[in-house]
């Protein structure tokens, strides 16, 4: 167990690694206050191993850059497996009218429900707008168009979610994309866009152009957890916060601390 767990963990220069998403200023500061606290970066960044593309955890580096620590424990993972699956986060909400859309200057588009998710999908939309009614689904696309970069479409998304002040509306919340239909049948209307690829996702990181928050949702099997590495050991060189680490990690295996889930989990903040 020892062993393996050591081969998922490395240290690394904090200055090289790259942001692909932007930080949320509330959910940076409250991480903040919490690392300062506890004096503990609780778990490691989880980082593409080829290009250190932080998959995970651009909070947690950004804490770091602030603090101007040199080094970050991080959990460096193929990309390229395909068991590393990359989805994405729908914006939800009781409040969605598509009539909000449209006097706020949205172009908007009715649409079968399916055919609305495959434009959405191939580039043909901002978003779709999903509600549920008595007969069935309601789907209307809002920014209809072709849309042949991600620029463009993240522009056109910028256009949608600003016009009904998605990140200022206390109604709204953010839901897993595999779970879209299950918050429309509890009666929600959910704003669909399509999950962006790893390519997308690396190219926008080396670009130092990083995606909106809330863009992406990584999957990663065997992810590491509660490492709880001291923040104080990241400030020494690189060799001797890897000694530190490896000695509190074989503290904590044979000691019995270390428990691997095999089913999926649920945790709660």
């Amino acid at each position: 167990m020892l062993e393996e767990i050591i081969k998922r963990l490395d240290i690394v220069d904090t200055s090289t690694l790259l942001q692909h998403e932007e930080i949320v200023p509330k959910n940076l500061k409250r991480l903040k206050e919490a690392m300062f606290n506890i004096g503990q970066m609780v778990d490691p960044i989880i980082m593409d191993e080829k290009d250190r593309v932080v998959l995970d955890g651009n909070h947690r580096m950004t804490v770091l850059k602030d603090m101007e620590c040199p080094h970050a424990a991080v959990q460096p993972v193929n990309y390229s497996d395909p068991k590393i699956e990359l989805g994405t986060w729908y914006p939800v909400s009781k409040t969605f009218e598509i009539e909000q859309f449209r006097k706020a200057g949205v172009e908007v588009e009715t649409v079968k429900f399916e055919a609305g998710m495959e434009a959405v999908n191939a580039s043909k939309a901002a978003f779709m707008l999903g509600k549920k009614n008595g007969h069935g689904k309601e789907a209307w696309l809002l920014s209809p168009g072709k849309y042949t970069s991600i620029a463009s479409l993240l522009e056109a998304q910028k256009r949608v979610v600003d016009a009904v002040g998605v990140s200022n509306n206390p109604d709204v919340t953010y839901v897993a994309d595999d779970f879209g239909d299950t918050v429309l049948n509890d009666g929600l209307s959910v704003l669909y866009r399509r999950a962006y690829t790893k390519k997308e996702v690396v190219e926008r990181a080396k670009s130092g152009i990083p995606f909106p928050p809330k863009s992406t949702r990584h999957l990663i099997p065997n992810r590491v957890i509660r490492l709880n590495m001291k923040l104080g050991w990241l400030f020494e060189n690189k060799d001797e916060a890897r000694k530190l680490m490896l000695e509190m990690l074989r503290n904590r295996v044979y000691s019995g601390n270390v428990r691997r889930y095999p089913e999926p989990v649920i945790v709660i903040y």
